[in-house]
């Protein structure tokens, strides 16, 4: 089996014209996949004309040129559905099936161009698209990215690369920080378009509607916070703007942290953070640890072991209990441990 010779995928009947049932009997082959067929046929229609494009491919890969497989305007691979067309309009093979060459097609430049060929359509397409190169209508990417502009005044190469710029002015601030997203890309190419349609305006002195260009163009870039204002300043990130903020609630005194102790008491205030005792916070231990021993069929606990007692070194459960947990005592038939002495250390 063969393989292209452009970019080295294994050709098949999904990817040349036609299978290559006899690689070297058929001249008529061409030794490159699709793919690479239509990069070319690409590069041609850009440089000369698309109809003419379809003419010099034919050469390039060995096709008969046939204006009936010609596909019509808005196909997104052209080559390949004239391929295809060839191939379902059995224009491209013998009835034998096997493919026609470049020389057994149309050949004769006067027919193809001269008025032998019905009413020069041909012809008149080449001129029309002369006539388009003439205007000089940029890129494939350029086309792709911006459309080709108004009908009655389509976008000349200059104007492609006028967007462009207008375009990088737009995008460069935000994508040296991280680049954009689909939707801001998007966003970003519409207020270039309409930045170019109000630069026209104000050429030909149109300020109306200059104005009105101008103002989608900030609604639409505040949507997305992609004006230059709608940035963070960065004076409001300065140490000296947090040490000012941390002294004024309390967190910071004379340009120095509070201690440890001092925070804590500063973040729990006057109310200890739990709103029950330390023997409460006991209780729900062991019936948690009695609740798993249970599944497990293990016997329960009486008492919470001591390696599971809680240490409050920091003084963050009531000293006294509330009335709820007097009454939750007292339905429970609990008894209440004496409060332990406070200890040094971290707690459990």
């Amino acid at each position: 089996m063969a393989n292209c010779v452009n970019c080295g995928v294994e050709l098949n009947e999904f990817n040349t014209r036609p299978a290559p049932k006899k690689w070297t009997a058929f001249t008529g082959l061409t030794p490159y996949c699709y793919d690479c067929q239509q990069r070319f046929y690409d590069e041609m229609a850009d440089e000369t004309s698309p109809s003419l494009a379809f003419f010099y491919c034919c050469i390039a890969f060995n096709a008969p040129f046939d204006m009936k497989a010609i596909p019509l305007e808005g196909e997104e691979k052209p080559w390949i559905a004239y391929m295809e067309n060839l191939r379902a309009k059995k224009l491209g093979t013998t009835r034998g099936g096997e493919p026609y060459s470049f020389f057994q097609g149309l050949i004769n430049i006067s027919k193809i161009f001269g008025a032998d060929l019905e009413k020069g359509e041909f012809s008149r397409a080449v001129d029309l698209e002369r006539s388009a190169r003439g205007r000089k209508e940029g890129t494939i990417k350029q086309r792709k990215d911006w459309g080709y502009g108004p009908k009655k005044n389509p976008y000349s190469t200059d104007d492609y690369n006028e967007l462009d710029r207008i375009y990088e002015a737009f995008s460069k601030d935000f994508r040296s920080q991280g680049g954009l997203n689909a939707k801001q890309e998007y966003i970003l190419r519409d207020c270039a378009s309409m930045e170019f349609a109000k630069q026209e305006y104000l050429r030909v002195g149109n300020v109306n509607m200059a104005q009105k260009l101008n103002a989608m163009i900030q609604t639409n870039l505040a949507s997305e916070n992609l004006r230059k204002k709608d940035e963070k300043p960065l004076d409001d990130l300065r140490i000296d703007s947090i040490v000012d903020a941390l002294e004024r609630k309390g967190y910071m005194k004379n340009g120095k942290l509070l201690s440890h102790d001092q925070l804590l008491e500063k973040l729990r205030g006057d109310n200890p953070r739990y709103p029950y005792t330390k023997d409460a916070a006991d209780q729900m231990l062991l019936k948690i640890i009695n609740a798993s021993r249970s599944n497990d069929g293990l016997s329960e606990y009486s008492v919470l072991p001591k390696e599971f007692e809680l240490e409050d070194v920091n003084g963050e459960f009531a000293e006294e209990p509330l009335p709820m947990e007097k009454e939750a005592y007292e339905k429970l038939g609990l008894l209440r441990k004496p409060p332990a002495k406070k200890k040094g250390g971290s707690g459990k």
